[in-house]
């Protein structure tokens, strides 16, 4: 493997209209690109090969990571950057050589990078991910949707916490129609997720908060009270990054429904959290 470099992956499915616009800015960045097709019936996997990256196959089964997981598996550089089909990755002259120089850094293993969403009404929305880090087997993407590395990175390398990186990607994936399909979609695999895992904390969480953005309020209220029940009962509440903005979702959404005993309830548990430590 190479001293230093990066490689690109990417996942998608019907995607012909956001990679002409996707691929040659990363490629700009990147050393190589590894695009996994889950079943384009369009024009993708033309596309992509057309725009230099290697292409790999498999089957659509409800799940984010293992795709993932299967180009970084075919990674040849010791970085990883992941970026969607419906993104566009920022750049100056200086972005490669301030990436050479932070990943060179032997106590650094993943970095968190902006995002950010454009709205249906042409604002955008910022938020973090972790979506750059090493190339190293310990480190794999986890859970069917909304897929992360940090609970890798934050077991194995607990003291060297991701770190926030000025790299900037423009997401498109939030507009109209296409927005409510997506949000349709991942309600169902969250609801198959939590079939066969009802108690995992995380999946609880999100399955809550896109309930609730769907106008199902009472269920996404349910779900989110269950996540907060769990977290209440786990010795390693700091270990959760979303744990506040769940708290926060849980005590408006029972506020909103006229639930004020329930939502002081929310925050006195919260206050014996810190009284415990």
């Amino acid at each position: 493997m190479a001293a230093w470099g990066l490689s690109g992956v990417v996942i998608g499915r019907d995607e012909e209209h956001h990679l002409p616009r996707t691929f040659p800015f990363l490629k700009r960045l990147v050393d190589e690109i590894i695009y996994v097709d889950t079943g384009s019936r369009d024009r993708s996997v033309e596309l992509a090969r057309a725009l230099g990256c290697r292409v790999l196959h498999q089957p659509w089964k409800d799940d984010f990571s293992a795709p993932k997981n299967l180009a970084i598996d075919q990674a040849q550089y010791p970085w990883i950057l992941n970026v969607d089909c419906d993104e566009m990755v920022q750049i100056t002259e200086t972005t490669r050589a301030n990436l050479q120089h932070h990943c060179q850094n032997p106590q650094a293993y993943g970095f968190a990078i902006q995002i950010d969403s454009v709205m249906a009404d042409g604002k955008s929305v910022a938020s973090q991910a972790v979506r750059l880090f090493r190339n190293d087997p310990r480190i794999r993407f986890e859970n069917p949707i909304h897929e992360s590395v940090a609970g890798a990175l934050y077991r194995h390398w607990p003291r060297h916490p991701p770190r926030s990186l000025d790299l900037h990607l423009k997401h498109f994936g939030y507009q109209g129609e296409l927005n409510r399909e997506k949000i349709k979609r991942n309600i169902a695999i969250l609801r198959k997720w939590h079939e066969r895992e009802p108690d995992n904390l995380f999946g609880c969480y999100k399955l809550g908060t896109n309930l609730l953005h769907s106008g199902f309020n009472r269920e996404g209220i349910f779900f989110l009270q269950r996540a907060f029940d769990l977290a209440d009962q786990a010795p390693d509440k700091g270990s959760y990054p979303f744990l506040e903005k769940l708290i926060t979702i849980l005590y408006q959404g029972l506020t909103a429904q006229g639930e004020g005993e329930k939502a002081a309830q929310v925050l006195k548990s919260v206050r014996q959290w810190g009284s415990s430590d």
